[in-house]
Order: structure tokens, then sequence, then C-alpha cells
């Protein structure tokens, strides 16, 4: 998979600039770059990442003073975030996952083989976020 930022601009420095700025990406297969399988991206004045693929849509909620939510097959998942950019997703008690967000990159080495296609998409989501935030200060 391969995730690109959805650019707009005549010139080709419109679209850099475009791009490094991006708050949207597309998600392609590598032998198909030219048709984007989902898109994925982030609502600075909500503090909410969006999940969109084909006809499904997933968007976290944001709290002041917990962690955001995500409801993904019926069941509601937390993550739990730290300053340092480490992160825990929660399915109730159970800890399913944890990574760390870095600039430009995202870890998350352990997680159940049937969310790796939504953890993969919400790790994007939580850097472009990560990104937006360092960018914008």
């Amino acid at each position: 998979m391969v995730a690109r930022p959805r650019v707009t601009g005549a010139t080709s420095v419109g679209r850099a600039i475009s791009a490094l700025f991006s708050t949207e990406y597309e998600i392609f297969a590598e032998t198909d770059p030219d048709h984007p399988l989902a898109h994925v991206s982030y609502l600075a004045k909500r503090d909410e990442i969006v999940i969109q693929k084909d006809d499904e849509r997933w968007q976290t909620r944001s709290s002041a003073f917990g962690p955001m939510v995500v409801n993904y097959n019926s069941i509601d998942y937390h993550i739990y975030e730290k300053i340092t950019g480490r992160f825990a997703i929660l399915r109730g008690e159970d800890m399913i996952a944890a990574g760390e967000c870095r600039f430009r990159s995202v870890t998350l080495p352990e997680y159940p083989a049937e969310l790796e296609e939504f953890l993969g998409r919400l790790a994007l989501g939580l850097l472009i976020r990560t990104l937006f935030w360092e960018l914008a200060f």
C-alpha cells in the first residue's frame, strides 16, 4: 500500500506546497497507482480522523481530557496518546496495539492480523494529525 497526499495546484511548486500541508491522503495499491482504495483525512477544527473506504466511513471522536474513540465493526477502540508520541489502542481493558508516532513515520509493531488494514489507516491518520500540529506551531 502507498499513501499520497491529495493535492491541488496548477504549478509543481503549488502542488509541492499543498502536499507539505495536506491533511487529506489517498491510499493506493502498489499495482494500481491510479485508483485510490481509501481516503484518510484529519479535521483539525474538531480534532478528528476520518477514514473512508467505498461506502464505509469511520471517524474518531475526541474529548478534551480523555482518549480518542473510534467505532469499528460495532466495537469501540480507545486511543491513548502521550506527548512523547507513543500511543496505545485499547478494546475495553485489553491493549490490542501500541506504537509510536514520529515526524513522517509511525511504528506499530504488533497488532491483531484481522485489524491490519484498519489499524494501518488509523496510524496514517495519527501521522497526519502529528504532522499538522508540528507544522502549525
